[in-house]
């Protein structure tokens, strides 16, 4: 006979003293119930889901049980078993890598069988559209005339005043080099299939040995491959990409490859989303100042902008800085507040935005408005401004998001209020301009966030840009677009006149150049004083402040969206 339960709790009801029979089991509630209670517990708890005792134990043992079936899933894997026997699991991997060699080594024979016959083929037709055998007779020729001279100069007896003069005038240095280019730019063409290999080969390879290295590891762990996939069923997967080069011809494709990022405009934007694949919301954001208002303009259709009244008890501080995470977290930092008996105070407020309210999570350790701002890693780093009293900071600081915790960092070297800070690759904070005593301050400094250390920066001008070159201008934006360049944009003089002005800025070692002033310009002149740019899709988005006739910056702002162009949303 099975054994038989009886579903009340021994726990009496501390109103009515009789046993609990049910519970509610919301997740903040959990009270045990008595009959009586239900019908009271129903009118007072709207989101009430009452069960019998009877039905929670069942729910609960089956949440143990599956639990412990899960787990035992976890240690039925193989290499948990190598706890048993280490030997056994090291012959497996041994086996495995054979394979994995033998499948490399027999696509390497594939894809170089491939190469060859395209390299045999392309170097057919270059050979066909070189004109190498006419630079070749034409050296040749030349020589040849040179030669006669020289014989002509050396043999005969008396010396020939015309012959002497007119070799003292001949620029054979010139003509050397005219050669030397001919010839080279010939042997190039014939060079470059050769060269396209030698520079693809090895990330070709890469890519190879990377795609076979995961494809074996399906083959050999599919019941590890189905935890994986249970966490992350809530995640965007990464799809490994089929090795789709083998199909086609190797070199053509990858001449191609290289003829089309020469024809690539600079601008091109090569950076990948900034906000994770997982995001649900990719907006852009602007919190209006001295406002209890929130702005999220939709990453998809720039025109649709949801307009959140916030649940707070304090008007938005003017020049704070706001940032977006790339897990979507939105943050306010710092600011002026507006208040008749605290003039121009500063704010150390940093607040995150949570359920149309803003949650205080911490507080910088100099209060300050108008400042750089950048995001890298866990960490928003809050650089220079303007502190209590009007001061200009020199002071930097960094909040680590995840912990909750300011520390202080170095000083910069240039202290400026509305600079622009650009992340450049997640190793280095790019510090532009801004206004220092209300002059415009033409420095560009950055931040070593390994060492922790600011460093002033020259860059080189290319000569033809320095008549476009305005100087760096305040409340200006900028962006990493590709792995070695920012583009920085607009701005106000010192005047706070509007500017147009863009240009590239690019990273090559420790070599740094200003280029490409104005070839890229806005199409209307402006600053940004929400300045975080967001790549997504391959194009930048950025809030441009609006401005009216007499140049007085509106509230209403300006959704901008660049792609080789500028467009206005």
């Amino acid at each position: 006979m099975s054994q038989q339960f009886t579903y009340y709790s021994n726990e009496l009801c501390q109103i009515h003293q009789e046993p609990c029979t049910n519970m509610c089991i919301n997740t903040k509630c959990l009270q045990p119930l008595c009959p009586e209670c239900i019908e009271i517990h129903f009118r007072e708890h709207k989101e009430c889901q009452i069960e019998s005792l009877k039905s929670c134990r069942t729910n609960c043992s089956k949440k143990i049980r599956s639990s412990i079936s899960e787990m035992n899933q976890i240690l039925s894997l193989q290499e948990m078993k190598t706890i048993e026997n280490s030997s056994q699991y090291i012959e497996m991997c041994r086996d495995s890598l054979q394979q994995l060699k033998k499948q490399l080594i027999d696509k390497i024979e594939l894809y170089n069988k491939k190469l060859l016959q395209d390299f045999n083929n392309h170097l057919i037709q270059t050979f066909k559209d070189s004109q190498i055998k006419e630079v070749y007779n034409r050296i040749k020729n030349l020589i040849q005339q040179l030669d006669e001279l020289g014989t002509k100069l050396e043999t005969q007896s008396d010396c020939q005043i015309k012959t002497i003069r007119s070799i003292y005038l001949l620029n054979t240095t010139q003509l050397i080099q005219s050669a030397s280019q001919e010839a080279y730019k010939e042997i190039m063409k014939l060079k470059f299939p050769l060269l396209v290999v030698s520079q693809n080969l090895n990330q070709k390879l890469d890519e190879l040995f990377a795609q076979s290295i995961q494809i074996q590891f399906k083959k050999t762990n599919p019941s590890m491959l189905k935890i994986e996939d249970k966490l992350q069923q809530n995640i965007q997967p990464i799809n490994v990409q089929d090795i789709a080069f083998m199909n086609q011809s190797p070199l053509l494709s990858q001449i191609n490859e290289i003829e089309q990022a020469k024809k690539q405009s600079e601008f091109t934007i090569t950076m990948e989303d900034y906000l994770l694949p997982n995001v649900q919301n990719k907006v852009l954001h602007y919190f209006k100042y001295n406002s209890y208002e929130l702005n999220l303009i939709n990453l998809d259709n720039p025109k649709v902008t949801k307009k959140i009244n916030l649940k707070i008890s304090f008007p938005i501080p003017v020049f704070h800085q706001s940032l977006i995470t790339k897990t979507g977290q939105l943050y306010v930092i710092g600011g002026t507040t507006i208040d008749n008996n605290y003039p121009n105070n500063k704010s150390n407020g940093i607040y995150l935005f949570d359920q149309n309210s803003l949650v205080n999570v911490g507080h910088m350790l100099i209060s300050r408005s108008s400042h750089g701002c950048c995001i890298i890693g866990d960490y928003i780093y809050s650089i220079s401004g303007l502190g209590q009293g009007q001061t200009l900071e020199k002071s930097c600081e960094r909040f680590n998001y995840i912990l909750r915790k300011s520390e202080k960092i170095q000083d910069c070297l240039y202290p400026s209020i509305a600079s622009c800070c650009v992340n450049y690759n997640n190793q280095y904070i790019y510090k532009f301009g801004g206004l220092y005593e209300k002059q415009q301050m033409n420095f560009i400094e950055r931040f070593n966030i390994k060492d922790m250390i600011w460093q002033a920066i020259d860059p080189q001008i290319t000569n033809k840009d320095i008549p476009l070159f305005k100087g760096l201008k305040q409340f200006a934006a900028g962006v990493q677009i590709s792995s070695n360049s920012l583009m920085i944009f607009g701005g106000y003089d010192e005047n706070t006149v509007s500017s147009n002005q863009s240009f590239l800025f690019t990273i090559k070692n420790e070599n740094h150049i200003l280029h490409m002033v104005n070839v890229k310009h806005l199409k209307i002149p402006g600053g940004f004083w929400h300045s975080q740019c967001i790549i997504y899709k391959q194009e930048l988005f950025v809030v441009q402040n609006q401005e009216n006739k007499d140049s007085e910056t509106l509230e209403t702002k300006t959704i901008l969206r660049f792609k080789d162009k500028w467009t206005i949303c």
